[in-house]
């Protein structure tokens, strides 16, 4: 039995590495502090990808997440809840600068009511600065015309 344990560990140790997964949270949250400055507005989009946030919720030091309605703890949910698709339209045309937090491209989107009008006011309002992309997402700064 103790043969056996020791010969599954390294394959269980590589299982656990940043490399072994899908997406990397820790460097999602760095690149969301990197783009972000105090007083940006942040959006994730889809809204699940909230969960990227929740190992360093200091990433977001200074951003104002224009979606969230309650938090994952205070929802009691994982990704928390968001407000409605009017509301969020709302707070995005508050803002000068969105940080964009997003599933890599090639990926179906979400067609729900806020997830369509996240899109529709990001490509109508805003023009794309940059986007960085890390394991498993992409962060973009998205800010009005001409102040890139």
């Amino acid at each position: 039995m103790g043969a056996a344990v020791l010969a599954l560990l390294p394959v269980t140790l590589q299982l656990r590495t940043p490399q072994s997964r899908v997406d990397d949270v820790g460097a999602i949250a760095r690149a969301v502090a990197e783009a972000g400055a105090p007083g940006d507005g942040v959006l994730y989009l889809p809204a699940r990808r909230r969960v990227w946030s929740l190992p360093d919720p200091g990433s977001l030091r200074g951003l104002r997440d224009l979606a969230l309605d309650r938090a994952p703890a205070a929802s009691h949910t994982l990704y928390g809840t968001e407000v409605p698709a009017p509301v969020v339209r709302a707070r995005m045309l508050t803002a000068a600068r969105i940080v964009a937090v997003s599933d890599p491209a090639g990926q179906p989107l979400d067609a729900t009511p806020g997830e369509i009008v996240k899109r529709r006011v990001l490509a109508t309002y805003f023009v794309r600065c940059g986007t960085r992309r890390v394991q498993g997402a992409r962060v973009t700064v998205y800010a009005r015309p001409g102040t890139c």
